[in-house]
């Protein structure tokens, strides 16, 4: 089952899991449930329905949901909707509620996940009215646990451990009524703590441990009919959007191995970082930056005597996407990728440059690229996916280079640029202009030279090329490059024609 299946089921369900000044009944609040669990396909199942003074009790509830290749349900139990004399209604569930998900691969090999979510002391309030219901929450804590893996291909005493605690969840979801629904939400998670560990006698044993605390997230958007075999584009166009963000601060990430290979061991921490993602019509926008990390690798399995250690002062990634098909219209694209502030651990340098002699500040990687393409296929649907044969999705139109940097050993390249695409040849032909910048490279070669990791030879030759592509610009050691591409195939290099 991919991310996206199990991301929007999520959705779903923590209005489940998860006061406004009007009133609300306990009736109107089973009624909304019934209906956004509707709008997701969700198959709901109840023993009875008992409605005492202003309580109203709901008997063996249980859900079904259809996820790619097979089911997955969650048995709820016996709840409660109960009329506070307020206007608001409080929701009592079970402490405990296992959830049990069947999966068939493409093969036909069948497979069963199990785990049990617990909320002891839950607060869920109800307020506003049926057309605009608010849900105030508050879970002093919330943990997945008794995690149970069954299979045609799982060892029936499979050695595996899982479970996950978060802590001091509190917030709010207000949802409107109607066709496609608009809903806003806000929380924060004080901590999320997660332990995974195996132990198998003959491939050896493991541990998994992540912690994050000071969470937050602020996210509006619309829930739609839709049915969990869609794809994401499909969705989109259904009415599923969802535009949000969120911070967190100190985590941490430790992994341990042991096996017949030997061991190895990996540890990364981080002061804290942003995520924000936009889903819809438009596509997807999804990114995030992480400040302070630092990182260990070591074991036995890696070919050093001590531990490598690694540092960064900011990670920045972004991914944009279109998703529904416009044979008529370009849409964007972009990719960001940021290593900044990267310190490799001195072991590695010392094994090229026992001397010290070239420069060990900090290196730094920028790619910030851009676009238009025009979509012609679903390329999120499962069936073009495994369509091996299947054509490409649609056709590149542009391309920008916002920005590239590299900053390594007191050297720096830095570049721009923007090309078009013409697609009628059925090849894209590329026309525009790159601008680069070299600074610090002859002093670079130099030094490589004079270590002897370099030849003399192969140092002219590369002078040599230099001498084709650039000339000098401002500063001392700055080489400067303007190419340009035309649609007849001819390049250019600062003028000159190489091509």
């Amino acid at each position: 089952m991919t991310f996206k299946r199990v991301l929007t089921t999520t959705s779903a369900m923590a209005l489940i899991a998860a006061p406004a000044l009007a009133d609300v009944t306990a009736q109107d609040v089973w009624t909304d449930w019934q209906d956004l669990l509707d709008s997701y396909g969700a198959t709901v199942s109840t023993g009875s329905q008992n409605q005492s003074g202003g309580t109203l009790t709901i008997n063996d509830l249980s859900t079904t949901f259809n996820v790619e290749g097979g089911t997955m349900a969650l048995n709820i139990g016996d709840i409660s909707f109960t009329e506070q004399g307020d206007g608001t209604v409080r929701i009592t569930m079970p402490d405990t509620m296992p959830f049990d998900m069947d999966i068939t691969d493409p093969n036909g090999k069948k497979g069963k996940v199990g785990f049990t979510l617990s909320q002891p002391g839950a607060m869920l309030i109800a307020s506003g009215d049926p057309a605009n219901l608010r849900y105030d929450f508050d879970y002093p804590t919330m943990s997945l646990g008794d995690f149970t893996i069954e299979g045609d291909e799982v060892p029936a005493d499979m050695p595996l451990t899982i479970d996950m605690v978060a802590s001091g969840i509190t917030g709010f979801m207000s949802l409107k009524s109607g066709d496609i629904r608009a809903y806003e939400s806000e929380s924060t998670v004080a901590s999320i703590a997660m332990n995974m560990s195996f132990d198998d006698p003959a491939e050896g044993s493991g541990n998994f441990r992540l912690s994050m605390s000071d969470l937050t997230q602020a996210v509006r958007g619309t829930f739609a009919d839709i049915e969990m075999n869609m794809s994401a584009a499909a969705m989109a166009q259904a009415g599923l959007s969802q535009s949000g963000t969120g911070t967190y601060g100190p985590s941490t990430f430790e992994f341990a191995a042991d096996g017949p290979e030997g061991s190895m061991e990996f540890a990364a921490a981080a002061e804290g970082g942003t995520i924000d993602v936009n889903f819809g019509m438009d596509g997807l926008n999804y990114g995030g930056i992480t400040n302070g990390i630092a990182m260990t690798v070591g074991g036995s399995a890696i070919p050093f005597p001590m531990p490598l250690t690694f540092a960064m002062a900011k990670s920045e990634g972004r991914i944009i996407m279109p998703m529904v098909p416009n044979p008529d219209a370009e849409q964007d694209f972009g990719i960001v990728m940021t290593l900044e502030g990267l310190q490799i651990d001195n072991i590695l340098w010392s094994m090229f440059d026992p001397a010290g002699q070239l420069p060990r500040d900090p290196a730094t990687l920028v790619v910030d690229l851009g676009g238009s393409v025009i979509l012609t296929e679903d390329f999120t649907s499962p069936e073009y996916a495994e369509n091996m044969n299947a054509a490409p999705p649609g056709t590149i139109e542009s391309l920008d280079i916002n920005s590239i940097q590299l900053k390594l050993a007191g050297a720096e390249l830095t570049g721009d640029g923007d090309f078009a695409f013409n697609n009628a040849m059925g090849m894209p032909v590329p026309s525009g202009t790159a601008n680069l910048m070299l600074k610090g490279g002859n002093t670079l070669l130099d030094t490589l030279v004079g270590m002897g990791l370099v030849p003399e030879d192969q140092a002219m030759g590369a002078r040599m090329m230099l001498g084709l592509f650039a000339r000098p610009g401002e500063g001392p050691d700055t080489l400067v490059s303007t190419i340009e591409v035309n649609e007849d195939g001819s390049i250019l290099a600062n003028g000159q024609r190489i091509k």
